[in-house]
């Protein structure tokens, strides 16, 4: 088992070229908190996790369909995989992916993203203790995708190509915001030995904007009612009228993902590969993440991660290091995944994640 350190500084040399094109220097006006929607920014998927959030150039299993739908075609079998997330302030994750490619067509793709927190009792000015009445929340998406391998040569190069359009809804008690959103992504194998980039844009579509019943302000009758036969000019009789609160309408967390891949080690037995991606979102500064991962006979695996966040808001993260393993068996026909993956959250505390996955 041997490490090409002649390998590894190239990379390290694409790496950076690569990072420098995200400057930490232009901060001088914030757009954090200026989106809705941020569950999207959620990633699924226990082994991307443990990888720090990079594989927008792995992108090699069925999660693909969230971090770079071009990865789907990748995939030779159907797949189907179930993550679940006790995640930050008692809220749980749960995402549910399928995948399957059709012959002389492409990969085809659905997923099921759905995230709600324990129910909450409603408050007033009057009762601030509680009125005895209790309201839930929560998020969902529904996504169908699509991916084809555009052309392949000998020397190794490949080019594909994704898109990943999603229906989003969030409802806290009786109101409720719909939209639509697009991720699309490529994925290129350079030919180079093993060196995979990626790139994806994600969360682009229109504004959303909450409304519901909660949200009118009663009806107001203006004017005299008068009988039948009395005409008065000009007319002083109003319509009854709604009175509806204008809520402001929010963009979607959009970001552009950058990511490169790299095996450092592939043999028979052993496989140690190594990820980064650079986030530019639309919402908050720029990160990088990093993400180390080493197969054993491609049936257990030991995963870990950074998250680092670039500019002045740095130093308040709470996001860094993230660990994690995985297991493949073989059951039957059937070939089983389990991933498991811990993230520190600082004074946030921690996030456990579990996904099982199944492909046939």
């Amino acid at each position: 088992m041997k490490i090409n350190f002649r390998h590894v500084k190239t990379l390290c040399t694409l790496l950076f070229t690569a990072i420098s094109l995200y400057s930490p220097y232009t901060y001088a006006v914030t757009n954090v908190g200026t989106s809705g929607a941020q569950f999207l920014k959620i990633g699924p998927g226990a082994r991307v996790d443990s990888l720090g959030g990079a594989f927008g150039a792995v992108a090699d299993d069925v999660t693909a369909i969230y971090w770079n739908p071009a990865g789907l075609s990748q995939l030779s079998q159907t797949t189907i995989s179930g993550t679940h997330t006790v995640w930050l302030a008692d809220t749980r994750y749960n995402f549910l992916a399928f995948a399957t490619p059709v012959e002389k067509i492409g990969t085809l793709g659905a997923s099921v993203t759905f995230l709600s927190v324990p129910d909450m009792e409603i408050t007033t000015l009057a009762k601030p203790d509680g009125t005895g009445l209790w309201f839930s929340a929560w998020d969902a998406a529904v996504s169908l995708a699509y991916s084809r391998q555009l052309y392949e040569k000998e020397s190794g190069v490949k080019l594909s190509f994704g898109i990943n359009a999603k229906f989003i809804q969030q409802q806290i008690h009786r109101e409720s915001a719909k939209g639509m959103a697009v991720d699309v992504g490529t994925l290129y194998h350079t030919g180079w030995n093993s060196l995979r980039i990626g790139m994806c844009f994600s969360n682009f579509g229109p504004e959303m904007r909450f409304g519901g019943p909660d949200l009118q302000a009663g009806a107001e009758e203006a004017g005299d009612q008068r009988t039948a036969d009395y005409r008065p000019f000009p007319d002083t009789t109003n319509p009854t009228r709604k009175v509806e609160l204008d809520t402001v309408e929010f963009p979607l967390p959009s970001n552009f993902r950058l990511g490169l891949a790299y095996d450092l080690i592939d043999d028979t037995n052993n496989l140690l590969t190594v990820a980064i991606d650079g986030n530019h979102p639309t919402d908050n500064s720029e990160r990088l993440h990093f993400g180390l991962e080493y197969w054993y006979k491609k049936t257990a695996s030991v995963r870990g991660g950074y998250k680092l966040r670039l500019g002045p808001e740095s130093a308040k993260d709470e996001e860094g290091i993230t660990l994690g393993f995985g297991i493949n068996t073989n059951v039957s026909s059937y070939a089983l995944s389990l991933d498991y993956a811990f993230a520190n959250f600082g004074h946030l505390q921690q996030a456990h994640r579990v996904s099982l996955g199944m492909r046939f």
